[in-house]
Parts: C-alpha cells; sequence; structure tokens
C-alpha cells in the first residue's frame, strides 16, 4: 500500500474541487508521499438495476460480481480503494448532497457491504484505514449543508474498512476561481493532504 489516491468528483472541470484535488496532491507529495488521481466524469458508471446478483454471487469480485461488470468502468474506480494507503475526495455539494455521478458509482457497491456481512475475506480482510474528504458549497449557510454526503460517503467506505475522517468543509465557495482567492483555505487543504499522509500506514 503506496499510493495515496484521490477522487475527483466534481461534474465541471477546472473548478473549485479541481483546485482542490490539486491541493491534496500537493500535501501528499510534500510529504513524501505519492497520489495518483481518478476523476470521476471521465469514466462512465452504468446505474445499479437493483437485482441482487452481488448478493447471490459468494466468493466472486470484480467484474465477475456484478452483472454489469464488464460493462462499465465501475470496478475500475473500485479497484485501487484495495491497496490505497490513503484515499481522499473532493467534492462540490449538489442540492446538500453527493454529485449525481458519485453518487451512481457508490450505488453499485453493495457488493462489498454483501462481502463484508457475510466475512469473505478479500473484503474483510482489508486493513483498517482512514479517509478524508473536501467538500466545497456555494451556498453561503445551512446547519446540515453537508451531512447527506458525509453520511453517504461514512457508510460506503466503511463496507471497505475505511474510517472517514471529520470533512474540511468550505462555504460560500461557488465560482469556479473562489478557492483559487481564499489564500487561508487553499493552505488548509494542503495541510490535509499532507496530514493524510503522514498519518497512514
Amino acid at each position: 500500500m503506496s499510493k495515496a489516491i484521490i477522487y475527483a468528483c466534481s461534474h465541471r472541470g477546472g473548478g473549485n474541487s479541481d483546485r482542490a484535488v490539486d491541493l491534496l496532491a500537493k500535501g501528499v507529495h510534500e510529504a513524501g508521499g505519492e497520489a495518483d488521481v481518478l476523476y470521476i466524469r471521465n469514466h462512465e458508471v452504468m446505474h445499479c438495476l437493483a437485482c441482487g446478483f452481488c448478493d447471490k454471487s459468494i466468493d466472486r469480485r470484480g467484474c465477475e460480481r456484478c452483472v454489469l461488470g464488464e460493462k462499465d468502468d465501475a470496478w475500475k474506480l473500485f479497484e485501487p480503494l484495495f491497496t490505497a494507503r490513503t484515499v481522499l475526495f473532493a467534492s462540490p455539494i449538489y442540492f446538500y448532497h453527493l454529485p449525481s455521478m458519485l453518487k451512481t458509482w457508490i450505488d453499485r457497491s453493495q457488493q462489498f457491504w454483501t462481502a463484508k456481512m457475510t466475512g469473505e475475506k478479500w473484503v474483510a480482510g482489508l486493513p483498517q484505514r482512514t479517509a478524508h474528504t473536501v467538500f466545497v458549497a456555494g451556498r453561503p449557510k445551512g446547519e446540515k449543508l453537508f451531512e447527506g454526503a458525509r453520511v453517504t460517503l461514512k457508510y460506503f467506505l466503511h463496507n471497505l474498512n475505511y474510517t472517514l475522517a471529520d470533512p474540511l468543509v468550505f462555504r460560500g465557495v461557488d465560482d469556479r476561481n473562489d478557492l483559487r482567492e481564499q489564500s487561508d483555505f487553499e493552505t488548509r487543504i494542503i495541510e490535509l493532504g499532507r496530514h493524510a499522509w503522514e498519518t497512514s500506514s
């Protein structure tokens, strides 16, 4: 487990979430680590069919565990989660939640819940690790603005033996250059990347 994996979750390229990804990677590199970036928007992920195939296919893994497994890129996005030293997400908030492309991918992870609950070693035997996230929202207020996104990521990652640390959140970040104009915000994101690497093993 030698790399950090950073998931870029925005539908829009070149915006605040992409900037956060660059800053997270910078922090990892400053700490002496290596990071790979995966842009969700660059991958085709089909919607879960709720067919139950993955619940019945005990001990199958990878593309074979899902009826859609050979038809899209969902497994290509899942696979790095097995070997990452730490994982980080940078995501905008859309209507108090995660962007639809990211949520569609997460919905395809039912196989991991089943595998963990039935004690399949390829999932249940994964080491305990910590995940981190940066959320950016255009809305400047809202008591539970980030809660839905946080809870969904928490339980998605739990099935792969990740604990989600408290998210780093920013409000009122809407225009694509808003983050660049806040040096304190950028410093905090770099520090998170550095911390994620230094506290992982």
